[in-house]
């Protein structure tokens, strides 16, 4: 604690990432979300993880702050979902020789004291509350060094094999599933009067590698762009009937943002999902006491 309300911390650790059960079992799988088939490879490492932080965190009250933070990770095997040539969309998992991610991190959280600074009777007994959170990273997969393990076998008889990472893994490139931007909102106001609270959220998420390239074919990776998400959430609290309720009122993807997955190359792009969301609306009524 240098000063007063500001706090300074700095961190190291070890960790590992287990391979999940979808990414080891030697079965091909449906995708629901995709309609892409995937298989397993049980001969898959944990990823092992350096973890480097540095975090400021300046106070203006209890629960209330900004914070910033600089993080770095090396990676040693860590797990990359890739494309494999096959006559429809299948993938499968290996482990890349290394990689690298680092980036920055801006949190802010406050109740904004409304009534003080303008005096209008509206905000006397409402309270505004704020809550952001912004991180930029980037990353970077080494193909170079090592062989990666594979299964040459079949689903019943795996088989470990090897293959050379530079020629399933373009050098230098993004990690699978890492979005360079990631960004969520949340505006708040609290009507201690009517036991009420409205908020909108607001969450994005840019393009990121959904599944890898097939060096061999010279194919892309597939790429996807999640869709903006703007929410609406009204809870309210009453007394009726001898008991206490609440009511609540969830409006999900205001905009009607879409979903899209794509292969580019250059000014070529083939999109290879694309679809609307749609927005939806529920009610909800319940008694709490």
């Amino acid at each position: 604690n240098p000063i007063d309300d500001v706090q300074v911390r700095a961190g190291y650790s070890e960790t590992i990432t287990r391979p999940q059960f979808r990414e080891l079992a030697p079965a091909v799988f449906v995708n629901t979300e995709t309609d892409a088939n995937f298989f397993g490879n049980p001969f898959l490492q944990n990823a092992a993880i350096k973890n480097y932080d540095l975090r400021g965190e300046y106070y203006f009250s209890r629960d209330q702050f900004i914070r910033v933070g600089l993080f770095y990770k090396d990676l040693e095997n860590p797990i990359e979902e890739i494309l494999v040539p096959a006559e429809t969309l299948q993938t499968t998992f290996i482990n890349a020789p290394a990689a690298e991610l680092y980036g920055v991190e801006i949190e802010y959280e406050q109740t904004l004291p409304l009534y003080d600074w303008f005096e209008w009777s509206f905000f006397e007994d409402r309270d505004v509350s704020l809550r952001t959170n912004y991180t930029w990273s980037d990353s970077e997969v080494s193909s170079e060094g090592e062989e990666v393990a594979i299964n040459i076998g079949t689903n019943l008889n795996p088989v470990r094999g090897t293959a050379n990472a530079a020629g399933r893994i373009e050098d230098g490139r993004r990690l699978q599933g890492q979005s360079e931007q990631l960004f969520n909102l949340q505006l708040g106001l609290t009507d201690y009067n009517a036991n009420a609270d409205y908020n909108l959220l607001v969450n994005f998420v840019s393009e990121r590698i959904r599944s890898g390239e097939i060096l061999a074919r010279n194919l892309p990776a597939i790429l996807e762009r999640p869709p903006l998400s703007v929410d609406f959430v009204y809870n309210k609290e009453f007394v009726a009937w001898g008991g206490g309720y609440e009511v609540s009122l969830n409006i999900e993807n205001i905009f009607g943002d879409d979903y899209e997955a794509f292969q580019e190359v250059g000014s070529d792009r083939v999109d290879v999902d694309v679809y609307d969301l749609g927005t939806v609306i529920s009610v909800g009524l319940k008694r709490s006491f």
